[in-house]
């Protein structure tokens, strides 16, 4: 294989720091969002309120959109009543501790045969009776627990929130229409984090690796220079047009870099 088509071992150290720049002319690439996503209800249901509009910048859990919930809203208000509701289980406890009281008495009489045995037999069977009630209580109650967290699930379902932090890219419907299950609501693009790719000739095989530190010049009128860390080399290339894809992440935490811009890739990091 010709050295027009790959790089000789050891070239990796000899383009290092500075000499990595004069060796290695900068290709183009592109400058994306992070992450796009396309935002949907799982379930039906008519739209109440759209609270963002295509533009705005949210925070991750930020609720975008909700459906019309006022059933469900009620029946979580009445699920969680009854989970907090304590009257009953206090009953049955206070009535249980006194019929084991008697129960224990009855019992302590019948050994000194100063009542019938038949009569400390059905005081414990008060007794039993009780406790099974007490049992059945808090039963209920665990289970008007269970019914409130499920209430609160289909509630939730009812709210669209944002799964990652970003920028409205599109907002599909408005308020009073009838959403579908899996039709998309709202398009959301990460923007605090920048996904920059380029498709370097394959003679740069061995000039970068997963971790390199590169500049990135994105295109007027923006320009300047930034710092891009390789996290993906393909080892996979593209045969018809000699290129290999080239992936790397760049932090715009501050917002100030738009995506979708042209970029210059340089194979050294910045100045």
């Amino acid at each position: 294989m010709s050295s027009a088509h790959l790089l000789a071992p050891g070239l990796a150290v000899a383009l290092a720091g500075s000499a990595l720049a004069e060796e290695v002319a900068p290709v183009t690439c592109l400058i994306e969002p992070a992450e796009t996503a396309e935002l949907s209800f799982a379930v039906e249901g008519l739209v109440s309120a759209v609270h963002v509009a295509r533009g705005d910048v949210v925070a991750a859990g930020d609720v975008l959109a909700e459906l019309e919930a006022s059933v469900e809203a009620v029946q979580l208000e009445l699920a969680q009543a009854r989970a907090e509701d304590t009257h009953r289980v206090e009953a049955a406890r206070a009535r249980f501790a006194y019929l084991d009281d008697q129960a224990e008495r009855a019992e302590r009489l019948a050994r000194n045969r100063s009542v019938p045995e038949s009569q400390a037999r059905e005081a414990r069977m008060e007794a039993e009776v009780a406790r099974q009630d007490l049992a059945t209580a808090m039963t209920d109650r665990d289970l008007a627990a269970i019914e409130a967290r499920s209430a609160a699930a289909r509630l939730a379902q009812k709210r669209l929130r944002a799964p990652m932090p970003g920028i409205v890219t599109e907002r599909a419907l408005a308020v009073g229409e009838l959403h579908q299950a899996q039709r998309p609501v709202l398009t959301l693009a990460r923007i605090d984090r920048l996904k920059v790719e380029a498709f370097p000739p394959i003679d740069y095989i061995g000039a970068v690796a997963p971790g390199d530190v590169l500049t990135v010049r994105p295109e007027a009128p923006v320009g300047g220079e930034y710092a891009a860390t390789v996290s993906v080399v393909d080892r996979v290339f593209d045969a018809a047009t000699g290129t290999f894809g080239l992936e790397l992440t760049l932090d715009n935490a501050d917002l100030a870099l738009p995506a979708g811009l042209r970029c210059e890739l340089v194979f050294a990091p910045p100045a």
